[in-house]
């Protein structure tokens, strides 16, 4: 059984929260200062606090201090793990709220379970880390992603949800009427291989729900993440015949201090950029443009690819630096992807145009 699959196990959970009026998408801070005004983070990892992987905590924040990250948020399923940081690694409390259900409304494709995961990032520890997740409610996905924003805001945490179409949890219409009720971020690229990012069997891709989700006038931020279960005991649990959930494979660049509250900050107002290999040296909205560059360490041309609403593909050009006109998005939004020839990509967050 794999690890993802081994967390069915862990909760059969219920609930609602009450909604909040949908704010409008701000446009995020200027990107300035280069590559060093980035801290690259990891928003989605477990440990053996999980139940699904054997790597102790302290394992894990040494695993991604030797890979070059700046903080790490723990999200052990329904566990608030919260090992010490580090000379070089901020270590960030968070916990994966995991509604695993025998029956949801409405109910999954055949085959499928009622999976529906939320990350509650940046936590205040809870008495002995368990989750304050009160009564149980109904089987409506809608109410129970809602029970889960309810419980991230009394931990005072940011909220994330999981992998969409794992399981094909939620829709552009469940994500929209959740980004009213104050979800701030999505997983775009959630890199463990059972995510489904792709559209496939007819449901749309991860980044055309977000599109359908922001084509809404709704605020929503896109992230990559690993959803790491192995580490140096990945080749071992291979050479087993074990499904693998590897790290370093998706990650945001967060412009802030190196400080939780500022990353925190940051984070809330989409001042950051999710990758899984490429790096921007700047991301710059000026009076009349949105002008991107990536890293001096990039290999070779790019290409970039502009985005506006409904997921409209605006322009597409290669080279080292692109830059769009914000005029050529009035009405709606833009956002842009870059990708390498690698096929490594960076989303760029979405920014309002009036």
């Amino acid at each position: 059984m794999s690890a993802r699959l081994r967390a069915v196990a862990l909760s059969l959970l219920v609930g609602a929260c009450s909604r909040h009026q949908r704010a409008p998408l701000p446009p995020p801070a200027d990107v300035r200062g280069g590559e060093d005004g980035f801290l690259k983070g990891q928003l989605h990892l477990h440990s053996n606090r999980s139940g699904d992987s054997a790597t102790p905590p302290e394992e894990v924040v040494r695993w991604y201090a030797a890979r070059g990250y700046d903080f790490i948020v723990f999200t052990d399923h329904d566990r608030v793990t919260a090992p010490p940081s580090t000379a070089s690694m901020l270590v960030i409390p968070g916990v994966e709220l995991t509604q695993n259900l025998r029956h949801c409304t409405p109910p999954p494709p055949p085959g499928l379970k009622c999976l529906l995961h939320v990350n509650a990032l940046f936590v205040r520890p809870p008495f002995a880390g368990l989750v304050p997740w009160g009564w149980p409610g109904g089987d409506d996905r809608l109410g129970r992603y809602r029970r889960a924003l309810a419980v991230t805001k009394e931990l005072g945490g940011i909220a994330q949800l999981n992998h969409p179409n794992f399981h094909y949890a939620a829709d552009a219409r469940l994500v929209t009427a959740l980004a009213a009720d104050g979800l701030t971020l999505m997983e775009v690229a959630n890199q463990a291989w059972d995510s489904n990012n792709e559209p496939t069997d007819g449901h749309p891709s991860t980044e055309a729900i977000w599109d359908a989700v922001l084509s809404t006038g709704a605020t929503l931020y896109g992230t990559a993440t690993d959803d790491a279960h192995h580490y140096d005991d990945a080749d071992a649990a291979r050479a087993r015949g074990d499904e693998v959930f590897v790290g370093d494979l998706g990650f945001v660049m967060v412009r802030a201090r190196k400080d939780p509250a500022a990353i925190r900050d940051a984070l809330a107002r989409g001042d950051f950029y999710a990758s899984t290999g490429v790096l921007l040296k700047r991301i710059e909205r000026t009076a009349t443009t949105l002008e991107l560059e990536v890293s001096d360490r990039a290999a070779g041309p790019h290409r970039f690819t502009f985005i506006g609403k409904y997921g409209r593909e605006l322009a597409r050009t290669q080279g080292r630096r692109a830059s769009f006109p914000l005029a050529n998005a009035a009405g709606g939004y833009l956002r842009a992807v870059v990708v390498d020839d690698r096929g490594r990509q960076a989303w760029v967050e979405p920014l309002r145009v009036p």
